[in-house]
């Protein structure tokens, strides 16, 4: 997938309206806070990517909404992607027509990579967790409507752990959350099978030793049902489900030793940015086309090994976005400043 043209209004202090783009790898280049990395967002955005946060937060102070543009160039053709958001919500269109995020994840889009992925490896398990369910999302319909349902049934059913007594009703509950639990947690492990190898050659081009990634569950699909009438009484008195995908990491070893725990800032920098290379693999194996890869602030927490490891991987790629203080060596530059960028 190659990114043509973008074009955006009033997203965040971008004040230039328009960027048109050749193949191959770009850099965006400005000194900080000139909005290199709300152009990104904005990019990925635009690309179908989904972030933290409410959209509305990401319109320029004193305006209503913004918009974003964006035409792609894929292996069946051009597409062109509009999005319109604001505190009314969010308006989708691919070719003109109304679309869902669902939609949207038919295309490869892009992954961005970010300083703040060291969260991944040194955060607590929601962040992983939220990772792997945004990966999963992107292949599957099927695991967005499993998640979403799983969440409305955890959501009854801690309602009525909490209570005090009125349990009437928790046994189809517990049904409906061993059910689409148990599905998520399937899927789950059938995505690691398929990244961990990727995730593991990512590492070693980016630095020494060895990365190995593992699921750890609270609980196994088939077990599921009957550890939420085992453990009630404990739960009653928690009041809250302690079994099931909500509860779940991914373990993270670093030459055999927990990485949250025992990882330098640089190397929880590396296994971040071997999972992202690992995402963008995976992705591009699945759509039989390589999404577009951003990646902010390229040199930040990287020693020199890891920075070239990194260009060569983009320099490899139909396209890919970097932006940074400095340019790298023999890529073409756009500079940005203030909002505008310029080439």
């Amino acid at each position: 997938m190659r990114l043509l043209r973008f074009r955006q209004r009033h997203f965040r202090n971008l004040r230039s309206s328009e960027l048109t783009l050749a193949g191959g790898p770009l850099a965006v280049v400005g000194a900080n806070a000139q909005g290199k990395t709300n152009l990104l967002e904005a990019l990925y955005l635009a690309l179908g990517g989904e972030v933290r946060g409410a959209l509305s937060e990401r319109v320029r102070f004193g305006e209503r909404e913004a918009q974003l543009f964006a035409e792609a160039e894929t292996e069946l053709g051009r597409v062109r992607f509009e999005h319109r958001f604001g505190p009314a919500g969010r308006e989708v269109k691919v070719n003109e027509a109304p679309a869902s995020l669902r939609e949207l994840a038919e295309y490869p889009g892009a992954v961005w990579v970010r300083p703040e992925d060291t969260a991944l490896v040194l955060g607590g398990p929601e962040e992983r967790r939220r990772w792997m369910d945004l990966l999963l999302t992107r292949f599957s319909a099927r695991y967005r409507s499993l998640l979403s349902a799983y969440e409305r049934a955890l959501r009854q059913r801690n309602a009525l752990l909490k209570g005090q007594g009125r349990l009437a009703g928790l046994a189809a509950w517990n049904q409906k959350l061993a059910t689409y639990g148990s599905e998520i947690l399937q899927l789950r492990r059938r995505l690691l099978t398929r990244l961990e190898p990727l995730a593991q050659e990512a590492y070693r081009e980016l630095a020494p030793g060895t990365l190995e990634l593992a699921l750890r569950e609270t609980v196994t699909p088939e077990g599921y049902l009957e550890a939420l009438e085992t453990h009630l009484q404990e739960e009653l008195e928690r009041g809250a489900t302690l079994f099931g995908p909500h509860r779940d990491d991914l373990k993270l070893l670093l030459n055999g030793l927990e990485a949250p725990q025992f990882a330098s800032r640089g190397e929880a920098r590396a296994i971040a940015l071997a999972l992202r290379l690992a995402e963008h693999r995976l992705l591009w194996t699945h759509h039989g086309e390589a999404p577009v890869l951003l990646v902010d602030d390229f040199t930040a927490e990287l020693d020199a090994r890891r920075r070239t490891a990194l260009l060569a991987y983009a320099q490899a790629l139909p396209q890919a976005i970097l932006t940074g203080t400095d340019p790298p060596e023999g890529l073409p530059v756009v500079h940005i400043e203030g909002g505008v960028w310029h080439t």
